[in-house]
């Protein structure tokens, strides 16, 4: 069996083994373009009154919600109508809280506001979270406020960090970005595992990013999903004065949509963060490697390219795979910055039981596809009957890879045996199990094709984390990967691209 030195390729020679695809992009999931005329009370519920001060205003009355040439659109009123209500104003607002609440992935919502002193219109979004978790503990995501006459709009967030703690500008939390005035506008926000991203018509505006360790409840917006706000404000906060002579006002929504990452790079396992910096490539010509440490999690790295050059933070191995993974067939290399870790401390195999023992060529091989799916432990057969130098060879071999080999078994791994039927392959069977959080073991008994998908999957599914989300379809296989930011489709178009290109010396 030929052996196929990945790591060394990329350290001695810099030999492209793949051809990534250009850049990740968005699906578009789910939306409302408000066209119906009617609020869809599956996803939206008018906000009732309560005591936070943007609250204190809200009612159901029809007269604060209509639908206009496409447009949901919520009013602040001067309550003159209304002899029961001791408010002296009213506002309308919806939200979609314990009806649908949005994952990692970008919120857009195009909107038009008018402006008036004491007007407070809003687009924000809190956690889709028990009762039992109390604000500001979950985080709160502003992804547009206006308040008075301002030539600004506000992207906010909010924490324990930020808001008991004080820590407003390390790093800050809050941008000033400019709108077009009596305009439609629009207001996103990308949600991700360590950094919200914000966006006013397609422009980013600022990056707020989780910090090492996250400490203090720096980043709270990784722990849950969160349910949207859309809301017509009178009063308090910034505005305590209501100029009346302007009122009836209005916030003017056209849509709301949330995309989902639909990934086309071919790096596996996909990385939690990765953008293109540039569509331009060069010849890769230096990789540097920091000994600066930035990171707690020991599969952590950071991985930069621009112009030809590299540079590493954190774990060498697993970003010069992705490096690796990222050269073409020329030896260039796009300008890109990844960003990844992963879920389960613990991935690898385990080798059939009472299969023999394979040569050790053939287990460097097998070390080799390990580090490509960034696999870090191989369960070792004792009893396997190597000479001393075979088996000192194998040893370094995997250290320099960064796997561990072991003969004892590890308490709490989960073990995952490679039995599967025609009908439900083998990856898709990996693919619906869960991620534990100490990791797994996958039972690997040989290199045909089944056993590879299933190495895919099982790599994508425990460095990635989750499940792989509700059963929606006849072949009892998701249709969205929600949890692991990946789409199934994507997935198995990666598989057989990677099995094409790099596998082939594996195959009997």
């Amino acid at each position: 069996m030929k052996r196929f030195l990945l790591i060394a390729l990329i350290v001695i020679e810099f030999v492209s083994v793949s051809k990534a695809q250009e850049h990740r992009r968005y699906a578009l999931i789910w939306n409302d373009e408000f066209d119906s005329e009617i609020l869809d009370n599956t996803v939206w519920s008018k906000i009732w009154r309560h005591s936070p001060d943007w609250a204190i205003h809200m009612s159901s009355h029809d007269s604060l919600y209509a639908f206009e040439n496409g447009d949901l659109v919520l009013y602040g009123l001067v309550n003159d109508f209304l002899p029961e209500d001791t408010a002296a104003f009213l506002t309308g607002g919806v939200w979609s809280k314990d009806r649908k609440a949005f994952g990692f992935g970008r919120v857009e919502v195009r909107a038009k506001f008018d402006v008036a002193q004491g007007f407070w219109p809003a687009i924000w979004m809190l956690p889709q979270a028990p009762q039992s978790l109390q604000w500001p503990y979950g985080g709160e995501i502003d992804i547009m406020e206006h308040f008075r006459s301002n030539p600004t709009v506000n992207q906010t967030v909010h924490s324990n960090y930020t808001f008991y703690l004080r820590k407003l500008y390390n790093p800050s939390q809050v941008a000033f970005p400019k709108y077009n005035e009596g305009e439609y506008n629009t207001y996103g926000m990308e949600r991700f595992q360590d950094s919200l991203v914000f966006f006013v018509n397609g422009k980013r505006t600022f990056c707020y990013p989780r910090f090492r360790d996250g400490v203090d409840g720096q980043f709270p917006f990784s722990n849950h999903d969160f349910y949207l706000i859309l809301d017509a404000q009178l009063g308090r906060d910034r505005s305590p004065y209501i100029d009346t002579a302007k009122l009836p006002v209005a916030l003017r929504v056209d849509y709301v949509r949330y995309y989902e990452l639909d990934t086309k790079t071919d790096i596996i396992p996909e990385p939690k963060e990765f953008q293109q910096l540039s569509k331009r490539k060069y010849k890769l010509r230096k990789v540097k490697i920091n000994p600066e440490p930035l990171f707690d999690n020991p599969d952590e790295y950071r991985l930069v390219v621009k112009g030809g050059k590299a540079v590493i933070w954190g774990n060498e191995a697993w970003a010069k795979s992705t490096l690796a993974q990222l050269t073409d067939e020329n030896g260039k290399v796009p300008e890109v910055e990844v960003h990844d870790w992963a879920t389960c401390p613990h991935r690898g195999l385990a080798l059939g039981a009472g299969n023999p023992f394979p040569p050790s060529d053939s287990l460097m091989a097998l070390l080799d596809l390990m580090a490509f799916y960034k696999l870090n432990c191989l369960f070792w057969n004792d009893e396997a009957e190597y000479s001393k130098e075979d088996f000192d060879k194998v040893k370094d071999y995997a250290r320099k890879l960064n796997i561990e080999l072991f003969s004892d078994t590890v308490s709490g791994l989960k073990s995952i045996e490679m039995k599967h039927r025609a009908e439900v392959p083998a990856s898709n069977r990996i693919f619906l199990q869960k991620a534990e959080a100490k990791g797994g073991l996958l039972f690997w008994e040989e290199t045909d094709e089944a056993s590879l998908d299933a190495m895919m999957a099982f790599s994508e599914r425990y460095w990635r984390g989750g499940d792989a989300g509700p059963m929606e379809n006849e072949d009892k296989l998701p249709d969205t990967l929600t949890t692991a930011g990946s789409r199934l489709a994507n997935f198995k178009e990666k598989m057989s691209l990677h099995l094409d290109r790099f596998w082939k010396p594996l195959r009997p």
